[in-house]
C-alpha cells in the first residue's frame, strides 16, 4: 500500500471510525473492491443528498467526478478526493460553485475547484487533498513556451522554469524553481494556468476589477493517526508543500500573466494605474481546511 493509500484510509479512519467497508465497482468479468473510497450505499447517500445545482457543475467538468471508469469508483468517492474536500467545506455556503471553468487565452481552460462573489470580492479556490504525494508529471504544451520565456525573464529573482522539447515537437518536458530550488510537490502548471484564466477574464471584463482572493486549500494530515513510518513521510510532504508555495511571489506572477496577455493577445487591454489596482486588489491565500472553514464563515 503506498502513501496515498494510507493517507486516504487514515482519512477514512478520522471520519467514520473505522477503516472496514469497500466500494465494489464491476470491471471485465469481476469486481473490484476499492477500500479507500466510500462503500457504494454510502455513495449513493452522499451523492442523493447533493444539491442539484452543485450535481450539474460536478457533471459538466472535467475531472468525471461523479462516474465509475474503466474499474475505477466515481471519484469524488475517495476519501482523499479534492473535490469531495471542497464540497464538504462550501457545500453550504450559499452562492458558492463548484468546477468553475475560464479560458486561458495561451492554451486550453483553467478547471478550478471552487468560485464565490458577492459585492465585495471574487473568490477562487483550488483545492488539494492527496495530490501532493503522488508523483507529478510536468509536461505542457509548447504554446506555453513563450510565456515561460516570458516568466523567466520577468521573474528571474524568483522564477525559473526549465523547458526541454520532446521528441515530437509538440509537448515539452518541465521543470520549476522558485528562489532556486526545484518545486517537487507545488503544481505550479496548474497554477500557472489559473492565474492566466483570471487574468483573462479580467482583461475581457468577465471578472470585475475587484477584490479577488486565491485560496490555495491543502489539506493538513498532520493530526491524523497513520502507521509512523508514512506519517513521517506525509508529515514531511505537506511541509514541503507549504514551503514551496510560501517561495513563489504570485502578486508578481500575477502581474506578469497580465502584462504577458496585454503584450502578446490584447493590445494595451490595461493602462499602467488599472494593472497596478487590479494587483493591489490580489490576494494568495495558503489555507488548511480549518482555516478555510473560518475564511468562508467571515466573507
Amino acid at each position: 500500500m503506498n502513501i496515498v493509500e494510507k493517507l486516504d484510509l487514515a482519512i477514512k479512519l478520522k471520519e467514520t471510525g473505522t477503516t472496514d467497508g469497500f466500494y465494489a465497482v464491476p470491471y471485465k468479468n469481476g469486481t473490484l473492491q476499492k477500500q479507500t473510497y466510500m462503500t457504494n450505499d454510502e455513495w449513493l447517500a452522499f451523492l442523493t443528498a447533493m444539491p442539484e445545482a452543485a450535481r450539474r457543475e460536478y457533471s459538466k467538468g472535467d475531472g468525471d467526478e461523479l462516474k465509475e471508469k474503466n474499474g475505477r469508483p466515481p471519484k469524488m468517492a475517495s476519501y482523499g478526493s479534492s473535490s469531495r474536500m471542497i464540497f464538504n467545506l462550501s457545500g453550504k455556503k450559499e452562492g458558492f460553485h463548484f468546477e468553475k471553468q475560464l479560458p486561458t487565452t495561451v492554451g486550453g481552460t483553467a478547471n478550478l475547484d471552487g468560485f464565490y462573489e458577492n459585492a465585495d470580492r471574487f473568490v477562487f479556490v483550488e483545492a488539494k487533498c492527496h495530490e501532493p504525494y503522488s508523483a507529478k508529471k510536468n509536461v505542457v504544451s509548447t504554446c506555453y513556451a513563450k510565456l515561460y520565456e516570458y516568466i523567466n525573464e520577468r521573474m528571474a529573482d524568483n522564477i525559473n522554469i526549465q523547458t526541454e522539447m520532446s521528441k515530437c515537437g509538440r509537448y515539452m518536458n518541465v521543470e520549476y524553481y522558485a528562489d532556486g530550488k526545484k518545486l517537487e510537490h507545488f503544481d505550479m502548471k496548474q497554477m500557472i494556468c489559473h492565474l492566466l484564466g483570471i487574468a483573462t477574464g479580467i482583461i475581457k471584463g468577465t471578472i470585475d476589477r475587484k477584490q479577488t482572493d486565491f485560496i490555495y486549500l491543502l489539506y493538513d494530515p498532520t493530526e491524523l493517526e497513520i502507521e509512523p513510518k508514512a506519517k513521517a513521510e506525509i508529515d514531511k510532504i505537506y511541509k514541503i508543500t507549504c514551503v514551496e508555495c510560501n517561495r513563489i511571489d504570485f502578486a508578481e506572477l500575477f502581474r506578469v500573466m497580465l502584462e504577458f496577455l496585454s503584450v502578446t493577445k490584447f493590445k494595451d487591454a490595461l493602462s499602467s494605474e488599472e494593472m497596478d489596482d487590479t494587483i493591489l486588489k490580489f490576494a494568495f491565500i495558503l489555507a488548511s481546511q480549518d482555516y478555510y472553514k473560518t475564511f468562508l464563515q467571515q466573507i
